[in-house]
């Protein structure tokens, strides 16, 4: 008689940690914040600056990169950006929606050294992927700003 109560318990103790488990990974889930979301964008910006290959792990492997009209493969991803100088964040905001967000983000790139600067403006569509992938970009699309528009 004392074998299967202890078996009961058993199984409701580990029914308990499995019920408890899978409340804590739907709560992690739920607390996407915009910061965590721009924290990869304005690396990606930075790091695309740098001429940095270790942007390549932010993006999925099949997201879709066009600047000024042009898919981008490889750096500089984003309008008005070319190899070294360095980036500012002048706005941007975020929206969430469930696993994806939308990010816009007006963007400019300086390189003192040749005496050039360009505005730009990102739109960025990101997933949060399940597991440690975090968030990653799908897609983005970003423009040199006209001079009209500075």
């Amino acid at each position: 008689m004392g074998a299967p109560r202890g078996a009961v318990l058993l199984a409701a103790a580990l029914l308990s940690a499995c019920a408890r488990h899978a409340v804590t990974l739907r709560a992690a889930e739920a607390v996407a914040t915009p910061d965590e979301v721009q924290v990869v964008v304005r690396l990606a910006l930075m790091l695309d600056a740098a001429g940095d290959r270790a942007a390549d792990t932010l993006y999925t492997a099949d997201a879709l990169i066009v600047a000024n009209a042009r898919v981008r493969l490889a750096v500089p991803r984003f309008a008005g950006i070319s190899s070294g100088g360095r980036v500012t964040i002048a706005a941007s905001s975020v929206t969430l929606e469930g696993r994806f967000a939308w990010v816009l983000m007006d963007y400019r790139w300086v390189n003192p050294q040749q005496r050039l600067a360009e505005a730009g403006r990102a739109t960025f569509i990101c997933e949060r992927r399940a597991g440690a992938g975090g968030w990653k970009i799908v897609h983005v699309h970003s423009s040199q700003v006209l001079p009209w528009d500075r």
